[in-house]
C-alpha cells in the first residue's frame, strides 16, 4: 500500500464529509475536504484463517463498523473497503481499506489502511479507525 492519499480515497472522503450537511453546507464541506490534510495509518496483522474465511469475516466486521463501499477480489489479493466513523463521537468519515492475501493454507495477512481528513485539531481518525478494525479482526480471527 502507498502512504499517499489516492484520488479514490480523496473522493470518498469528500463525499462522506459532504453528506454531513445539506444543500450549500454539504457542497462547502466537500469543497473544504479536498483541501484538508489527510491522516493516513497502515498496519498489518496475520489472521489464523484461510483466505476464504478471512474475506467473509472481514466483510462482516467492516459492515458492523461502517458502510461497505466496494470490494475487489483478485488472484494477487482481495480488497474490501468501508466508510467508518472515527474521531469525536465517530462523526469524522474515514475510509478503511483491508487488503487480504494468503499466507498459507490456514493463515491470511490483512493489511489495514485508515484514511481521514483532518482540520485544525488533529483527531488521528485514520489511525483510530484502522486500529479499531485491526483489533476486531485480531481478537476474533487469530
Amino acid at each position: 500500500m502507498t502512504h499517499d492519499l489516492t484520488s479514490e480515497e480523496s473522493e470518498l472522503l469528500a463525499r462522506g464529509l459532504g453528506s454531513i450537511g445539506t444543500g450549500s453546507t454539504a457542497r462547502g464541506a466537500g469543497f473544504a475536504a479536498r483541501r484538508m490534510r489527510a491522516d493516513i495509518f497502515e498496519t498489518d496483522i496475520t489472521l489464523a484463517l484461510p483466505i476464504a474465511d478471512a474475506i467473509t469475516f472481514t466483510r462482516g466486521i467492516l459492515a458492523e463498523l461502517g458502510t461497505p463501499v466496494d470490494e475487489e477480489l483478485a488472484v494477487d489479493g482481495n480488497r474490501l473497503r468501508a466508510m467508518v466513523g472515527a474521531g469525536g463521537m465517530n462523526l469524522n468519515p474515514t475510509v478503511v481499506t483491508v487488503h487480504l492475501s494468503e499466507a498459507g493454507p490456514s493463515a491470511t495477512i490483512a493489511q489495514i489502511r485508515g484514511v481521514a481528513k483532518e482540520g485544525l485539531i488533529r483527531q488521528k481518525a485514520g489511525r483510530k479507525a484502522a486500529e479499531r478494525v485491526a483489533d476486531r479482526l485480531r481478537n476474533a480471527g487469530s
